[in-house]
């Protein structure tokens, strides 16, 4: 009886101590996924309905095959999405190996790179709005004094370039947790083989290339989750900077979503879109996960 007494309370207080964050789970993550999913599935718009009203799937396919702003954000999304990773993956990359082969101050470098993470992502937005201004712009101004004539490029006016400046601007904050990672994949690396690498009269680039980055796989796709993530969830620069143009140049599907349910008041088609973008970075991600999947050893 006394095991059992001394069972039950443990149980109890383990109990006591989960709750909290039981109820934070069940009412701010499980609730909301499953009342939004069931919105997915229904006709709502909560400023005309006092109920949703059930459709399927049929919701889904009309966003899909007749939403025009839909196409549009799904492109837009795409474009983003491809020049942030091959951008942010590069040089993370890129700068982590070259941090990675100084003899002094490598932690200076790696606080220096981490500090924009630092900063809200609506800050970075405004301030790359000061820096790419058409006229005071200290980018625009340096193009011009190293002989660039009439250099006033509205970088966030022009939908030629607006999604590629956001593009830079998202980048240069998110850099420095991704070079974190793949440094500490380097640094974890065994130094006996580049030794080995370079008795055989290997340069730095084979050693990096047959060497380094095949023992670097399971970092590059941490890496490269991380940053996939981020090049969707794309909605505080669009939202504070562009507001979506100029035009619909930067219309980012969580940027229409957000439009969607709150200027729209379509919690349905919201719903619909939302899921549909978590689908998207589930695909993505299975094909990262292939790409970046280490190599296991064969039995003959």
């Amino acid at each position: 009886m006394r095991w059992s007494k001394r069972g039950m309370q443990s149980k109890l207080s383990l109990f006591v101590f989960l709750s909290p964050i039981l109820i934070f789970v069940v009412v701010f993550i499980a609730f909301p996924i499953v009342y939004s999913a069931y919105l997915s599935l229904c006709k709502y718009n909560y400023a005309r309905d006092l109920i949703p009203h059930f459709i399927g799937l049929r919701g889904y396919i009309d966003t899909i095959l007749n939403d025009s702003f839909f196409h549009v954000a799904l492109i837009v999304q795409l474009k983003f999405a491809a020049f942030y990773f091959i951008l942010t993956f590069a040089i993370s990359l890129g700068m982590a190996i070259l941090i990675n082969e100084l003899l002094y101050g490598a932690d200076f470098f790696q606080v220096l790179f981490y500090i924009p993470m630092i900063i809200p992502l609506s800050l970075v937005g405004i301030t790359f709005q000061w820096i790419l201004f058409p006229d005071m712009g200290i980018f625009n101004h340096i193009l011009r004094a190293i002989g660039v004539p009439n250099w006033n490029v509205d970088w966030y006016g022009d939908p030629r370039t607006a999604l590629y400046a956001i593009v830079v601007a998202r980048s240069w904050k998110m850099i420095g947790f991704t070079l974190i990672i793949f440094l500490a994949g380097l640094q974890s690396f065994p130094k006996s083989l580049r030794e080995a690498a370079k008795v055989d009269r290997a340069n730095f680039f084979q050693e990096i290339w047959y060497i380094v980055l095949p023992n670097l796989k399971p970092y590059l796709l941490i890496g490269g989750t991380w940053i996939l993530i981020n090049s969707i969830k794309t909605f505080e620069l669009p939202a504070v900077v562009t507001h979506g143009g100029p035009g619909v140049s930067t219309l980012t599907l969580y940027y229409y979503t957000w439009k969607v349910a709150f200027e729209q008041l379509d919690m349905g088609r919201a719903s619909q879109i939302a899921y549909i973008t978590a689908l998207i970075i589930l695909i993505l991600n299975w094909g990262l996960n292939r790409l970046f999947r280490p190599e296991t050893a064969r039995r003959a």
